[in-house]
């Protein structure tokens, strides 16, 4: 799929499923970010979802799945004011270069998006994971980072201590 232009970009809706799929108080990007969004309803992509270690906290790596492999998350669109600054900063949190794709840890890409009670898929911006899962990944077969945060008592990266 190709990346959306930057006006279109602005005005897709956004699919989060990792740490900044809510409005966390103790994170700072997220808490900003969500301050720029209408609050968002529960959605799915098609994928598969790893957890990576880091010493800030855990985080997400959304990669291609087999079959009906489900990653859930959050659709949320952008209030008015929301423009290529705000879309600057979440691309800098992400490691997504949008004039260097091969060098960015994650591709902002456009993607189908189930919302439950609509027959038909919403087309939002998605960061997928642009680089071979390390051996310390952890899978979560049921694609819910934020549960496996709660069952694992862990940490979100970028969240405090």
């Amino acid at each position: 799929m190709s990346r959306p232009r930057t006006g279109a970009a602005v005005s897709l809706p956004f699919f989060f499923y990792g740490t900044l799929r809510d409005s966390d108080p103790s994170h700072p990007v997220a808490r900003a970010l969500h301050r720029k969004l209408h609050p968002g309803v529960a959605a799915s992509v098609s994928g598969r979802l790893h957890a990576l270690p880091d010493p800030a906290g855990w985080y997400p790596a959304l990669t291609e799945g087999a079959g009906d492999e489900r990653v859930i998350g959050r659709l949320c669109a952008a209030r008015a004011g929301f423009g290529p600054a705000d879309l600057a900063r979440i691309d800098a949190y992400e490691d997504c270069r949008v004039d260097d794709p091969a060098g960015s840890t994650y591709l902002r890409l456009p993607m189908a998006v189930r919302v439950a009670g609509r027959p038909d898929p919403v087309t939002a911006q998605v960061y997928r994971f642009n680089r071979p899962l390390p051996p310390e990944a952890v899978p979560i077969p049921h694609g819910d980072f934020g549960a496996w945060l709660v069952a694992r008592g862990g940490r979100a990266y970028g969240t405090a201590p």
